[in-house]
């Protein structure tokens, strides 16, 4: 699910940027990136994505690694446009033993 992170009625796919994490739930899958908060607000479990209106905004990601259950936590910040659909990136550590940095990339 979505989430709208603005105020008023939904806005066209045009007028928006979209912002895309992973499921919370994602059995077998090595590395996973979780979209927890948008601008201080903390998205619901059942939400991996958002919706914002275009400029910059402040992202809070979990880079969960299953090889060693480990968890690291990433504040970053963004600016994104009207119209355009964005998924999060991690560059991991060698051997996937851990997550180094974490970005915003157009899908």
């Amino acid at each position: 699910m979505t989430q709208q992170a603005y105020d008023g009625a939904k806005l066209p796919a045009d007028q928006v940027a979209h912002i895309a994490g992973d499921l919370r739930v994602t059995a077998g899958v090595p590395l996973t990136l979780i979209l927890r908060q948008v601008d201080g607000s903390t998205l619901s479990v059942g939400q991996s994505a958002v919706d914002v209106l275009p400029g910059e905004h402040q992202l809070l990601v979990d880079c969960q690694i299953a090889e060693t259950k480990s968890t690291s936590r990433h504040s970053i910040t963004v600016d994104v446009l009207a119209g355009e659909k964005y998924r999060l990136v991690a560059e991991t550590a060698p051997g996937l033993h851990g997550c180094n940095e974490v970005a915003l990339v157009p899908q």
